[in-house]
């Protein structure tokens, strides 16, 4: 999906607050566990953003930082209901299909 590219399907009631928990820590679990939301292709793609932006911040500083970024940019997306793709590797790493 590009980036800021808004949804045009039907979301289930929680997709939202699910995408948005994503990028908080380890709560990407949530959204990747918790049905129907689980099978949403919205939180779905916010769940591996999730994932990579866990796995990125466990580089000192450089990861933190790019981690903190990414994060607040996703949430913003999200909240927006619309698709984001972290910059430079989101579209080469897709953990979450």
């Amino acid at each position: 999906m590009s980036e800021n590219q808004n949804v045009s399907e039907q979301l289930p009631s929680n997709a939202k607050l699910f995408s948005i928990l994503s990028y908080v820590g380890i709560l990407w679990l949530l959204g990747l566990l918790i049905s129907p939301e689980k099978t949403s292709p919205f939180v779905r793609s916010h769940v591996n953003n999730g994932i990579i932006i866990s796995i990125m911040e466990c580089i000192p500083f450089v990861g933190w930082v790019c981690g903190i970024i990414c994060a607040i940019m996703g949430i913003i997306a999200a909240a927006k209901t619309q698709y984001f793709t972290i910059p430079v590797i989101g579209d080469k790493i897709k953990i979450v299909k």
